[in-house]
């Protein structure tokens, strides 16, 4: 029963890092920034103003994190969110941390979405800032203190290609191991 989580900055690859991971050992993707943006269009909100709406309403948060402790609990599962691995750590084999200098991520977040640089550069800065201040308010939780994490990976100067290599590396020596096994050359690739 694998559990990885991955968080990290918006526009830092932790979407594309956590697909390869769950294609490559076979396990669950479950995607609490999905989840949260679901909930964004159920109430009919732009993402920022959803943002916003949750912080005025801890609910929100609490129940996106909750999914993401059950889908933890299951097991056999990659668990991606920009602050999922912060709630999921007690049930994690391993948590991963992306992040890179903003001008970066949002040259990605505006070729990903369409927007403009200027656009995704204040979206992503904003962003940031709620989260940290929900999940103060909230858990408590700084987010800014990465210890709890294993692998702390700066993705400003790295393809995607990079990332995900030197993820998969390090999450398939970790887990052979926890385990004294090697789960990614036993079956699961």
């Amino acid at each position: 029963m694998v559990v990885i989580a991955i968080s990290g900055q918006p526009g830092s690859g932790k979407t594309t890092v956590a697909k390869e991971i769950a294609r490559v050992l076979g396990l669950r993707l479950r995607s609490s920034g999905v989840l949260f943006r679901e909930l964004a269009k159920r109430y009919g909100m732009e993402l920022i103003e959803f943002h916003k709406y949750a912080e005025a309403h801890p609910e929100i948060d609490r129940e996106v994190d909750a999914m993401a402790v059950e889908e933890a609990k299951m097991g056999d599962a990659v668990l991606e969110g920009h602050l999922t691995a912060w709630v999921v750590r007690p049930y994690a084999d391993i948590c991963i941390y992306l992040k890179g200098a903003p001008e970066v991520r949002a040259r990605r977040v505006a070729l990903r979405d369409g927007r403009t640089f200027e656009e995704a550069l204040r979206e992503i800065i904003e962003r940031e800032e709620l989260n940290r201040r929900r999940y103060k308010q909230i858990y408590n939780i700084d987010i800014a203190d990465l210890a709890p994490f294993d692998l702390v990976i700066d993705t400003t100067y790295l393809s995607q290609a990079d990332v995900v290599r030197i993820t998969l590396d390090f999450v398939c020596t970790a887990l052979s191991a926890k385990f004294s096994k090697n789960l990614c050359a036993s079956g699961r690739r």
